[in-house]
């Protein structure tokens, strides 16, 4: 089950086994702290947690899964980074205690990744519920990002909506944890009930003119003075040099394919998709591609691959990005 689906239901009849499983460890916690609480849990008393990243032995966590309580109404086993999931080996006495779990105890399995065509997995999934903690992509944010402004008692429109999906539209994933507590920094820092576009740009994430994505705007808008100034800025430090050069690939990579879809049909937000971009973002990187001959880009492209070389091999330095950004910039 997908996350909101799984916190639903833990509103109706709760399993005696669960497995919480993805990259968002945002979704594996909150749902692990939503099952300690439908069961009333006293950590103290009757939480039982195994690390696997420690290696305990199997045989002591299926001796803790089916211990019967003593001092405690319940018996609840907490089991992080189990490697079990995702496992070609059997594991027959671990079955056989999930399959008939006695009705006060219960287990939380987490792992990192799962595999749903092993047993373990389809008898979990069948006994219990199982979480699919997949990290969200830019595009997918709103939902949670409605939840978590009405959760402050903050709203956020126009113009700050359009310059938080930028901030997002450039990375390929994003870590809820951390856009949460950068958010709850902003509220703590905005009086009002509404987050502005300015309140985002002085508390959240990297303020634009240090940020590396300031330059492929600055590209962009064709001013070469400033981009070349955001690159002698990271030139400060030696190794975000290579992170720059990546910045630049994947941008000019973007534009490419970007105007190959334009060229097939495939125009404004609904370049959204084949982008994998959040729509907003795609639909302006549209825009800008139209910008660039097509030829420009694929100089560019090569160049970059070349630059790449020599700055990596040392037969060059930082001014062979700058040849490209002018030329880019000159377009």
């Amino acid at each position: 089950m997908k996350f909101k689906d799984f916190m639903s239901a833990l509103d109706g009849e709760i399993k005696n086994v669960y497995l919480l499983s993805g990259a968002e460890t945002f979704f594996i916690d909150k749902a692990r702290e939503k099952i300690f609480e439908r069961l009333g849990v006293d950590r103290a008393t009757e939480l039982v947690t195994f690390d696997c990243d420690s290696k305990p032995a199997l045989g002591e966590i299926i001796s803790a899964i089916d211990s019967s309580p003593f001092f405690a109404p319940r018996n609840v086993v907490l089991v992080k980074n189990a490697p079990y999931f995702g496992s070609e080996k059997k594991f027959e006495r671990l079955e056989s205690i999930l399959s008939d779990m006695q009705p006060t105890n219960y287990v939380i399995f987490t792992a990192k990744a799962a595999d749903k065509r092993r047993k373990l997995y389809k008898l979990v999934d069948k006994v219990g519920a199982v979480l699919e903690a997949e990290a969200l992509r830019p595009w997918e944010v709103d939902d949670w990002l409605n939840e978590k402004l009405s959760s402050l008692g903050k709203i956020m429109r126009g113009e700050a909506r359009q310059h938080f999906n930028e901030r997002l539209g450039i990375l390929p994933e994003i870590s809820l944890w951390y856009l949460e507590n950068e958010l709850d920094k902003v509220a703590l820092n905005v009086p009002g009930s509404e987050i502005t576009a300015a309140d985002l740009r002085k508390n959240m994430l990297a303020p634009p003119e240090v940020s590396n994505f300031a330059l492929t705007d600055a590209i962009d808008e064709r001013k070469p003075k400033k981009a070349l100034y955001l690159l002698k800025q990271q030139a400060r430090t030696p190794a975000k040099i290579p992170l720059v050069v990546t910045l630049l690939v994947n941008h000019v990579r973007r534009l490419l394919r970007a105007k190959y879809f334009i060229s097939q049909g495939v125009t404004g937000r609904r370049l959204g998709e084949p982008l994998e971009m959040n729509p907003y973002i795609a639909q302006r990187l549209g825009a800008t591609a139209k910008s660039y001959s097509e030829k420009i880009l694929e100089d560019a492209f090569v160049e970059l691959a070349d630059a790449d070389f020599m700055l990596k091999t040392g037969r060059a330095g930082v001014e062979v990005l700058e040849r490209i950004i002018i030329k880019l910039c000159r377009r």
